[in-house]
């Protein structure tokens, strides 16, 4: 009777290593969250912090993150197992994942400075923070760092108010209003009607979206904007004559 059963070979006994497991999560990570750490190397700091410091610690936070998840699957949104459906013996393990914390912390360092080093070289021109800040005199001025901050509020659903503040992205130095009929600037002729699809919230959305297109370009240099009519219709044109990047805002 007993020969006819088939032979049960446990999961354990085909255990994954944690460390390529770890390195595969966080890898994966890095390609979903490109965009949010590109806007991160853009936005000013503090003096006394520099943007490879800023960049070190959002690598080590998803590297804590991803063994977190390895150490107690709960924590992974993405895992629906019911433990009290699957036997003790088959639940899905990682070979060494509970070793030493010295040992441990060796390899997550290995897997953050691996995560650095090809994040950089996947940005071609861009790899460098020395690169990045020789650019900073394009991203000096007021709109361009709210615009900066916009990017990543839009990209983190749910992380707080929005600031209501929105700079005019051709002068510069005047602030977007609305009333019942008009979005305009508090200083130059920028001016566009409003109606049910049309206000300032849109509008911060578009400005957003615009500058994220453009830095998925690889292109390091600011935009114009420029208020142009075409075919009797008036609208906001954002052009970079670097990309050749032409796109309507609204």
């Amino acid at each position: 009777m007993e020969d006819r059963l088939p032979k049960r070979f446990p999961v354990k006994a085909h255990k994954p290593s944690w460390k390529e497991k770890l390195r595969e999560n966080c890898f994966r990570r890095i390609k979903e969250d490109r965009t949010r750490l590109l806007w991160k190397m853009r936005l000013p700091v503090e003096s006394s912090v520099n943007k490879k410091e800023i960049m070190e610690s959002a690598f080590r936070d998803i590297v804590s993150e991803e063994l977190r998840k390895i150490k107690d699957p709960s924590l992974d949104g993405d895992m629906e197992i019911s433990t009290c459906a699957v036997d003790n013996d088959t639940l899905w393990e990682y070979d060494g994942v509970h070793t030493s914390s010295q040992s441990t912390e060796g390899e997550c360092e290995k897997i953050m400075l691996e995560l650095e080093r090809t994040f950089y070289e996947d940005l071609g021109e861009e790899t460098t923070i020395r690169e990045l800040e020789e650019y900073d005199g394009s991203w000096e001025d007021k709109e361009d760092e709210y615009l900066a901050r916009a990017v990543l509020e839009h990209l983190q659903v749910g992380d707080g108010q929005v600031c209501q503040e929105i700079w005019c992205p051709i002068c510069k130095q005047g602030e977007l209003r609305e009333n019942h009929h008009i979005i305009y600037c508090t200083l130059c002729e920028l001016q566009l009607n409003r109606d049910k699809e049309v206000n300032l919230d849109i509008l911060r959305d578009r400005l957003a979206e615009a500058h994220t297109e453009h830095l998925d370009r690889g292109c390091k240099l600011t935009p114009k904007f420029r208020m142009e009519t075409r075919f009797d219709i008036t609208a906001l044109y954002m052009h970079c004559q670097a990309c050749k990047m032409f796109e309507i805002i609204m």
